[in-house]
Formats: structure tokens, sequence, C-alpha cells
């Protein structure tokens, strides 16, 4: 099946439409918890963080069996499959067990298309071109993450039980993947090629999932945070996080420039976005200071994401990306599980509903002076990376 570089790109592109997925549902949360008052608000937000336990073996798995044991294809056609069908399925149902294992079931379908992406990119784009089509890519993900979760707060102002139905949109990514996307061929050697992840890959994605577990408490309590405050409804909720993603699309669009500019202090431009942005947030009294400060938290992260996707490509051979980007995307998911009990954990020491995202500030500020002194300190070799 030969198809134009257009159609593959628009089939690949699809992939990462629904790759945020994840937050679709985030501005139901206060609403999903008053429908269940008599369940912990501790556990109400397992709604949103029980499929990152579940994305993580997920996605190791696919990283490795990808293009190898089995085809890219196979593994996406199932996983957009789950995707759309357990995630939209709570719809019609009123048990709250049932709902988290329908929760569980798409977090697993979810994690079978993440690192898939990124897979092909490296696989296609070398250079300065591979930066622009993982800033690329990061637009189309935050442009599908601010559809979905728009769309979810949208229908939750109708009942919180809609919030659930875009992730029907994953059924026109499978449709793409199944018509548009063709099998990559496997490299000669490919198969017989025994690829180490190296210890700097886990090092790196450690500290990812540790940036997750710092992000998450302003998107799960936002809600919280505006509904409590009187500062507006559900869709003032999605509004202020699609602003989130709004900032991912916008860093993911001038990510190739910015790179090619600052070269091994993109990141630290991002730690520091990500720092201003959590004190917007943490001392906002009005609805347009939290959009701010969402935008900012959302552009800091999308420039740091393809920067540390980059400096793994050029750690680790086109053949071992997509294990090593499972590996990245696991510990991401498990630092999005872990924030559920590390606010609990919080919480116990400060009450305040913001406290998680003050810590998050500090870390961010300090983040930014760590990793920009050492920049200043190693000069780079020839081909050292961001």
């Amino acid at each position: 099946m030969k198809n134009s570089k257009t159609i593959v790109t628009m089939a690949v592109m699809s992939i990462f439409f629904i790759s945020m997925g994840i937050g679709t549902i985030t501005a139901a949360i206060q609403n999903i918890a008053e429908a269940f008052p008599q369940i912990p608000f501790s556990t109400i937000l397992l709604v949103s963080t029980l499929p990152s336990l579940f994305i993580i073996p997920a996605t190791a798995l696919a990283g490795m069996i990808a293009g190898n044991k089995i085809g890219y294809r196979p593994i996406l056609i199932i996983g957009t499959l789950l995707f759309a069908i357990a995630g939209a399925v709570p719809v019609v149902m009123s048990d709250f067990t049932l709902i988290l294992i329908s929760r569980a079931i798409f977090g697993i379908g979810l994690g079978m298309i993440m690192p898939l992406g990124n897979a092909l990119i490296l696989n296609l784009f070398e250079g300065q071109q591979r930066a622009n089509m993982l800033g690329l890519s990061g637009v189309v993900m935050n442009l599908g993450g601010i559809v979905l979760q728009m769309l979810g707060a949208v229908l939750c102002t109708i009942s919180w039980r809609y919030a659930f139905l875009p992730h029907l949109l994953g059924l026109v990514t499978l449709i793409m993947v199944i018509f548009m996307l063709p099998e990559p061929e496997k490299k000669e050697g490919a198969v017989k090629e025994k690829v180490k992840t190296p210890a700097s890959v886990y090092l790196i994605s450690t500290l990812i999932g540790i940036a997750m577990m710092l992000n998450y408490p302003m998107l799960v309590n936002m809600s919280t945070i505006i509904i409590t405050g009187n500062l507006g409804d559900a869709a003032s909720t999605g509004l202020v996080l699609s602003m989130f993603t709004v900032g991912g699309m916008v860093a993911g669009a001038i990510f190739g420039k910015l790179h090619q500019k600052v070269q091994r202090f993109t990141i630290s431009i991002g730690l520091f976005i990500l720092s201003i942005g959590m004190a917007f947030v943490n001392y906002a009294n009005s609805l347009m200071a939290l959009t701010l400060g969402a935008t900012l938290v959302g552009m800091g992260f999308g420039i740091v994401m393809p920067a540390v996707m980059m400096i793994i490509g050029m750690i680790i051979s086109p053949a071992g990306f997509a294990a090593a980007s499972g590996i990245l995307m696991a510990f991401m998911n498990l630092g999005g599980f872990v924030s559920t009990y590390y606010i609990a954990l919080l919480s116990a020491i400060n009450s305040s509903i913001r406290f998680p995202i003050f810590v998050a500030m500090v870390v961010y500020m300090i983040s930014t002076l760590i990793y920009t002194l050492t920049k200043i300190k190693n000069p780079p070799s020839v081909s050292t990376p961001a």
C-alpha cells in the first residue's frame, strides 16, 4: 500500500491528536465528586489518575515490541479501539467501581498509542527537520487536548456522564490508521540488533515523571479551585485547562526556532516558564490570572518535552527509540498516578488546595537555576543536545 507523504503524515498526526485524551474529563472532577458524595475525594481523583497506572505497562510493552515482534499498525488499531470504547462507556454506568474498571482499560489503550508517534518521527526525520516535526507533533497533540477537554467540559454542563463521550473521536484515528497508515518497513538487520537502553534514559524518564507529579495537582484540582472559589463552573474550568494545552501548542509551534537559537538552554527556558506559570496559578484570585498561569505552565512543559525527546534521540539509535519512548511515557504516567498520593501527603502538611502548586513553583525555580548553572559550567561538545 503506497500512500502519499501528506496522507501518511496526517495519519501519524492523528495519533498525537488523541494522545492527550487522559485530560478529557478533568473539568468534570468536581461534578463527579458531587454525583458520588459518599466516596472520598481522593478516590474520586482516581477517575483521572488511575488510567496513568495502567498506561505504564502498556506503554513499556508497546515501545518494546512495536516494529519488532509486532507491527505498528496492529498495536495502534487495538489501542485506538480500547481508547474509544472504554473511554466512552462510563456514559451508561452508575457504579463507580465499573467506571474505574473502564478507566483502567482506557489507560491500557492510551498506553499502547502513546510511544508510537514519536518513534515513527524519529525513524523518518533527522536534524533540524526532526526538531520541526517534533514541534508540529506538539501542536497537534495539544490541539487534540484542547478539543477533547473543551468538549468534555461543555458536555459536563449537561451531565457529568457526557464528559466521557469525546473519547469516541478515537474512532476517527482508528479509521485513519487502518486506511492511511502503511506499516513502516523494517530496516536491514533491525530485527537482529540488540539495543541496550542507557541508564541516562532512565534518569531522564525519572525526572520527567517527577515533573508530571508536580503538574498534576494543578490539573486535577483546577475544577475545585474554580467552583469552590466561585470563579466559574465546569465550562470555565474547561476553558482554563484548555489554555494549558494552548500553551503547549504555542510551544510546539515555536520549538524548532527556539531550539535553533538557544540550543542547550532550551530546557532552562522551559523550566523558568513553568515556575512563572505555577506562581500565577498559586496566587491567582481571578479566572483571567488562572488562565494565564495555566497557559504558561502548558508552554513551559511544551518546550521541555520535545527538548527531552531530542536528547533521547541523540543518545539512543532509532531502532531503540520506541523502547526508550515507552520507558519515558511509563515514568510520566507513574508520576501522574503517584500524584494522587502526593497530593494527599501534602494535604497532611498544609490543607490548602493550592499548596502542591506552591511546591511545584519552588521546585521548578530551583531546577531552572541548577540546570542553567550546569550548562554554563559544562560547555557543549560538537554533538551535545539541548
